[in-house]
């Protein structure tokens, strides 16, 4: 049998446009996993379309092929210039002072390193990140100490230059179809206490997160990925529909991850803030004692607690500082949509999908439950039968 070749003429969420031995063909489906076979299987045969496509290979993607090489490699080269900065920087004196300058530091040169990238590539998908010129503008020394360690990475950068593309940054909102959201440095306690932290960034497409990276560098891979106990940095990656893969800071070798598979839910393993704020580790007890939980938290900062729930060292990921606390959506839109392509499910307390269109802020949303699907129902009737949410209000 003559095998045609499938020439994809245009992905996005609002369909797929294709052509098969000259034939036009449509969709009103993304092309995204093996939903191409159940949208085209009445026009290609099912053998000649396996031939023709069967998936993303590790290391690069069906939907956004140059999104994913410029955005993991801008990320990879934050990871090495922060942790120069750390190195450079972090010492015992500033962590026994409390001295906040360094992490401020890698904050901004991580910002300024990805955004300068990105605009590059993409000049016409805005930014909302953390940090803002503004600030640092402000502290002339920590000025001078994020443009030296920038030019090691864009020589040409003026400082002028950097401060523009710090402000890139700060938009409220945006109106476009993508866009990027970023948090330069996530965990600024354990950067300073050369412990774990991460670098996420997430495109945005229609408000919903399709291209997700987390880049930790101070995480060892883990256990899930044979031959690679014991190295230490790691880079998570997911692009909606096509799977989770992990990789080293060094090697380019990709490896698909997963959320556990437990369903025993007096075995889970929680993860949460290694410092509590608010209420938020004394929530987690009470649900814990609720579902007869015998094994001890594990207390780790930043996103990398969402990559612990997607490569399937943990379980459970509860976050519920307080009931007006506003979670920022930089610190959530990666690293949810890693755990959700690894085969896990993240809501907020009351089960509701996360929203990211109201700005820097998920402000529709109470809290965050991030789990296996098999435990996430199972913690959102905890929370119900507890009053969480109820018993919080009138504490507050």
């Amino acid at each position: 049998m003559k095998l045609f070749s499938l020439k994809v003429l245009c992905l996005g969420s609002s369909g797929i446009n294709a052509e098969y031995g000259g034939i036009s063909l449509s969709s009103s489906h993304c092309l995204m996993g093996n939903t191409v076979s159940t949208m085209l299987s009445q026009c290609i045969p099912q053998n000649s379309l396996n031939q023709v496509w069967t998936g993303p290979s590790e290391g690069s993607s069906m939907l956004l092929p140059e999104e994913r090489r410029v955005a993991l490699k801008a990320v990879l080269t934050a990871a090495e210039a922060v942790k120069r900065v750390q190195a450079g920087l972090v010492s015992e004196e500033t962590i026994s002072k409390k001295d906040q300058s360094p992490v401020t530091v890698g904050d901004y040169t991580a910002q300024a390193v990805i955004i300068h990238a990105l605009t590059q590539a993409f000049p016409h998908y805005p930014f909302i990140a953390e940090e803002d010129s503004q600030t640092l503008e402000s502290q002339p020394d920590v000025l001078a100490s994020v443009l030296r360690f920038t030019k090691d990475y864009v020589p040409e950068i003026t400082e002028s230059e950097l401060l523009a593309t710090l402000e890139k940054g700060t938009n409220e909102g945006v109106s476009t179809k993508r866009w990027w959201t970023l948090d330069p440095i996530d965990g600024t306690q354990g950067f300073l206490r050369r412990d774990q932290y991460a670098i996420a960034l997430a495109l945005m497409e229609d408000n919903k997160p399709i291209l997700g990276i987390l880049g930790c560098p101070s995480l060892d891979m883990g256990k899930s990925v044979p031959g690679a106990e014991g190295t230490i940095g790691c880079v998570l990656i997911a692009v909606k529909g096509e799977g989770a893969f992990m990789r080293s800071l060094t090697s380019e070798k990709e490896h698909p991850i997963q959320c556990s598979s437990k369903m025993d839910i007096h075995e889970a393993v929680f993860t949460e803030s290694f410092v509590s704020r608010g209420f938020a580790h004394e929530v987690n007890s009470r649900i814990v004692e609720r579902l007869g939980i015998t094994a001890s938290p594990l207390r780790i900062d930043s996103q990398c607690k969402y990559a612990m729930v997607a490569r399937g060292d943990s379980d459970v990921y509860l976050r519920l500082s307080s009931l007006d606390y506003q979670e920022c959506i930089w610190d959530h839109a990666a690293g949810a949509l890693i755990v959700e392509e690894a085969g896990g499910k993240v809501t907020d307390f009351r089960g509701n999908e996360l929203d990211y269109s109201k700005g820097r802020k998920l402000s529709a949303n109470v809290g965050i439950v991030c789990a296996n699907k098999i435990f996430h129902p199972i913690l959102l009737e905890a929370i119900s039968r507890l009053d969480i949410l109820e018993q919080s209000s009138s504490s507050s």
